[in-house]
């Protein structure tokens, strides 16, 4: 079954290593959202915000006197052959200063990539501005981009260039609008690459798994792009998501199978308000047979000592 052309998460897991909170682009504290992982169940989770480990500790806080396991780390955002991709960073050290700066500039630059956005949107005679968006959803943080681009056909209601574009429903506005040549483009911010950042997570002592590649990669092409991702030392490819319907999931886990990779699975929750094809940490479309075993086999592959820095 599907909703909305999304595959329905109605399956719940005892684990769930892909959840987000208001450090990023979910709707929920951390605390909060631990909550929400404690009352669905969860014996493991990890709470993995955009380009911060900041919200992990308020989440361990809360769930972890209660019993739930917590897995610490991050997502980041990355590029590999000049396309954006997403990396699952588990069992950093939190007090890995080195590691902890290098994430946080990827988000500094993707903030400041948002004020030219906004700075730009002015040029042509919209009434908006990057303060006024930073006091509505924070001045150090990347909100849902839907978020954002609401907050903008807001400041443009009246104008008649964008009086058809809905909100909720940005697709057009992003094609008509924000593309190279057209007014409100501005060049992607720089990402670091892949094989770099799967090398500061070995160095803060952790695993990289690559995020929902369904999203990314047409299925047609999905064998040959990760015969050549698995050389690049990521320890596992996150299978059973909400982004992955029956036919990516068996893919998926077929091609880890072939490259020794570990299938992982998390639900990629951001509240039911933005995301309501998952509407609850621990559901998702279909689930692994054994999750914790998922867990072991990402503890497992850690590396023994953090590597060595220049």
């Amino acid at each position: 079954m599907s909703a909305g052309g999304r595959p329905v998460a109605d399956q719940p897991t005892s684990v769930d290593l892909h959840l987000h909170t208001l450090v990023s682009d979910g709707d929920e504290s951390p605390a909060d959202l631990a909550r929400r992982c404690l009352a669905a169940g969860l014996r493991v989770a990890a709470c993995t915000d955009h380009d911060s480990v900041a919200g992990v500790a308020e989440f361990a806080a809360v769930a972890e006197p209660a019993g739930l396991q917590v897995i610490p780390g991050c997502e980041v955002t990355v590029t590999w052959r000049g396309q954006e991709l997403h990396c699952l960073a588990y069992y950093v050290d939190l007090h890995d200063a080195v590691f902890r700066d290098r994430v946080d500039n990827v988000r500094r630059v993707e903030v400041a990539w948002w004020r030219d956005w906004f700075d730009q949107a002015a040029t042509i005679g919209v009434p908006v501005d990057w303060a006024t968006a930073a006091r509505r959803f924070g001045a150090d943080r990347v909100a849902y981009i839907g978020d954002y681009l609401d907050f903008f056909l807001d400041a443009a209601d009246g104008d008649a260039r964008f009086a058809d574009y809905p909100r909720g429903d940005h697709a057009r506005l992003i094609k008509e609008w924000c593309k190279p040549g057209q007014p409100l483009h501005v060049p992607h911010p720089w990402r670091p690459e892949l094989a770099e950042v799967v090398r500061w997570v070995a160095e803060a002592g952790g695993v990289t798994v690559l995020a929902h590649p369904a999203r990314a990669f047409p299925a047609d092409e999905m064998p040959d792009r990760l015969a050549d991702l698995a050389g690049l030392g990521l320890t596992g490819i996150e299978v059973w998501t909400t982004w992955h319907d029956a036919g990516d999931i068996d893919r998926l886990a077929g091609l880890c199978d072939r490259h020794g990779l570990v299938a992982t699975q998390g639900s990629d929750y951001h509240g039911v308000r933005l995301k309501p094809w998952a509407p609850s940490p621990g559901l998702v479309p279909a689930r692994a047979a054994d999750p914790l075993e998922i867990v072991a086999r990402l503890e497992a592959a850690r590396p023994a000592v953090a590597g060595n820095r220049p």
